[in-house]
């Protein structure tokens, strides 16, 4: 859905200003800098409904105002409101197009294909005007507009190897978008994961290790409890199914367990413990390594309970990714097959809370030393 102009603009506007009938109630003596410096207090405590009062009432005053335009789309996006938050950014391009790079970043994440890759350009492109203008002692925030610009690259680069891969031009799209964020910030971590997928997409597999091995090597003594050093938790989720399609399941296992500390209750993260420790199964079918299958059925064991713990849960979140939901139904029920499930089973893995302990300590999962953790969690062993 690409952004929508003309009177949509002015519908987007009003829906801000009408958020609140008692936006008008606001002080009338507060000027527009300090309606907006408490927007951005309230956003900060996550109270989006009265942060977007104020916000509006700034819009009141002065209508091309982008600061508050841009703050009343974070805000509307926050809560869901995708059109009118659209409609704000639109206009804060309209207002001031050269300047201002988060309004291109928001705008590309929503639109599509080609639209998107523009958005995104026109973002590097604003932030590159915003580097040419820092003096050279702020180098702090010239490595800040470097990553971002560096990640802008990665996402344009991301939409040719997915939605725009049938371009004509596509892997020649992928390479320069990838080499110009490597000259902008050569030690993002993101820009190395991008490119071993795309060295996957031309079936050149040791690239793509290659790849995996020199960005992980640029976050993974980093302090995990630093939001600024490492990637994001969604990307190394992503990084986690390029090891499994690399066939490294005990380097995913690891990162795995890290991810699993930072939140017990991502759907996804528990998904891919059980599809990983489902595929070491099959190894051992495959190598013989335990002629008694003994290995294998622990390894099923513990693919079960993590598959069990991403449904319940996605039924308590509404998770919305059906078809990884299904896939682990249909595993589990295949696996009762295999491993028909006992009272043990259902109770293993089990804390006094209510949710399952910690699936690194299962078979086939021991701590790996590139992301132990200091904990000295007292989980049970799930499998067991």
């Amino acid at each position: 859905m690409g952004p929508r102009r003309g009177d949509a603009v002015a519908r987007g506007v009003k829906k801000v200003k009408g958020k609140k009938k008692s936006a008008s109630a606001i002080n009338a003596e507060l000027s527009v800098d300090q309606l907006l410096a408490k927007t951005q207090e309230l956003m900060d405590d996550n109270s989006y409904d009265k942060a977007l009062m104020f916000a509006a009432k700034a819009i009141e005053l002065e209508e091309n105002n982008t600061q508050a335009l841009l703050l009343a789309a974070i805000i509307q996006l926050e809560s869901g409101e995708v059109e009118p938050a659209i409609n704000c950014l639109v206009r804060c391009t309209e207002i001031s197009p050269d300047r201002g790079f988060e309004k291109y970043m928001y705008l590309g994440q929503f639109a599509l294909e080609l639209e998107a890759v523009r958005y995104f350009q026109l973002g590097v492109d604003a932030m590159q005007r915003d580097l040419d203008d820092l003096a050279q002692s702020s180098a702090e925030q010239a490595a800040t507009l470097k990553r971002k610009m560096a990640e802008a690259y990665v996402a344009m680069t991301e939409i040719y190897l997915t939605d725009c891969c049938f371009e004509a031009d596509a892997e020649k799209k992928c390479e320069e978008y990838l080499q110009r964020g490597l000259l902008i910030d050569p030690d993002c971590p993101e820009i190395y994961q991008t490119m071993a997928s795309v060295r996957l997409s031309q079936e050149r597999a040791d690239d793509a290790r290659e790849c995996v091995a020199k960005s992980m090597s640029l976050w993974a003594n980093k302090d995990p409890n630093d939001p600024s050093q490492i990637p994001s938790y969604e990307n190394r989720l992503a990084l986690v199914r390029l090891l499994l399609e690399l066939n490294d399941k005990e380097t995913a296992l690891g990162l795995l367990e890290q991810l699993q500390k930072e939140d017990d209750e991502s759907v996804d993260a528990w998904y891919l413990f059980g599809w990983t420790y489902h595929l070491q199964s099959e190894d051992n079918v495959a190598s013989s390594v335990d002629t008694n299958g003994s290995d294998k059925t622990e390894l099923l064991r513990s693919a079960r309970e993590c598959f069990k713990q991403a449904i319940k849960l996605a039924d308590m979140f509404g998770y919305d990714n059906d078809g990884l939901i299904e896939h682990a139904r249909e595993l589990v029920a295949a696996i009762d097959v295999d491993v028909p499930p006992s009272a043990e089973d259902d109770d293993d893995g089990e804390e006094d809370n209510g949710r399952s302990a910690n699936p690194a300590t299962a078979v086939g999962g021991a701590e790996s030393d590139d992301f132990a953790s200091d904990d000295n969690d007292d989980d049970v062993e799930m499998g067991s």
